[in-house]
């Protein structure tokens, strides 16, 4: 059997209670979880959804309204479609492309009126593309960019979302990183192509995202770190299990607010399983917060889930 690693970065957002909404999506990485030959495609479609219901100031869980603002926010429900192709140029170089579909509901309270204002909001993300170039027989260079090609002005019909809401941010953002790829031999109850021994694959990687400005507005710089592996139970199913963690810095605005509840440290463990079929796969993971500090008071999800299938051709 082989044993494919799994790298994805399935980072949980958290989003802001007061002066704005949150980074309400979960940055991944699927390079590794369904790598192409030379000459050959993968794709893979996977649908993401995060439940930002639970307010948090620092580590510690909080109160609707427990620090003042001329408005609360109530709750941000993300469902997002991710299509995404890999195509490998050279043993040593691999291009992707990742486009994701958006919907996002979104609720706030007005402080002084009690009213509760809704948006309903949905359209293309945008679009991500990398290259990894191997270097060494482990290593990896990454870089990428997300350009703005969602929409970043969509309104309620009488006011725009806020930034974190929108389908698109608006801005050119830049992504570089580094990933070890490995893996070490072990016994295992089933026998597959290597009798009754696997190679249990090992991965950890970092990336920098640095964000632009667009309408006036900066989303925080970002880190993400990840470390994980794939133990196989059978010649078609493994069971995955990933520590994830983001750092993410303060926005920046015209409005001090926003840059005082954005942004935060996170840790993470995502455990799953993958089935395997031919030149198909399912996966599923969970995550699951084990320590969370956001700045000022934000929203955050208890649980992140993510669902895809992948394909080769």
């Amino acid at each position: 059997m082989r044993c494919r690693l799994l790298l994805l970065l399935l980072a949980i957002s958290a989003g802001r209670l007061d002066a704005g909404c949150g980074a309400t999506s979960c940055p991944i990485d699927l390079h590794a979880l369904n790598r192409p030959g030379v000459g050959t495609f993968t794709l893979d479609l996977s649908f993401q959804y995060i439940d930002q219901d639970e307010p948090r100031i620092l580590t510690r869980r909080a109160r609707l309204g427990e620090l003042p603002s001329h408005h609360q926010e109530l709750r941000t429900i993300n469902r997002a479609a991710m299509l995404g192709v890999t195509y490998g140029v050279t043993t040593r170089l691999q291009i992707s492309a990742v486009v994701p579909y958006i919907t996002r509901t979104h609720d706030h309270v007005m402080t002084h009126s009690g009213e509760i204002e809704h948006w309903d909001l949905r359209g293309i993300g945008d679009l991500m593309l990398h290259a990894r170039y191997r270097f060494g027989n482990n290593f990896w260079a990454i870089g990428g960019v997300k350009l703005p090609t969602g929409p970043s002005d969509l309104t309620n019909g009488q006011e725009r979302a806020e930034v974190h809401v929108q389908p698109g941010s608006g801005s050119t953002d830049v992504i570089v990183g580094f990933a070890y790829e490995g893996g070490i031999v072990r016994s295992r109850p089933v026998q597959g192509e290597l009798g009754h021994s696997a190679l249990i694959p090992l991965f950890a990687g970092v990336t920098y995202r640095r964000n632009a400005t667009a309408h006036h507005y900066t989303v925080g710089n970002e880190w993400q770190m990840n470390a994980g592996t794939a133990y196989p139970l059978r010649s078609s199913v493994e069971l995955l299990l990933q520590a994830n963690a983001r750092l993410s810095g303060r926005d920046e605005s015209l409005d001090p607010e926003d840059r005082e509840l954005t942004g935060g440290q996170y840790l993470f463990l995502s455990p799953g399983i993958r089935i395997s079929a031919g030149r198909a796969g399912w996966y599923t993971l969970i995550q699951l917060p084990v320590y969370q500090r956001v700045n000022g008071i934000q929203l955050t999800a208890q649980r992140n889930v993510i669902s895809g299938v992948q394909m080769r051709f």
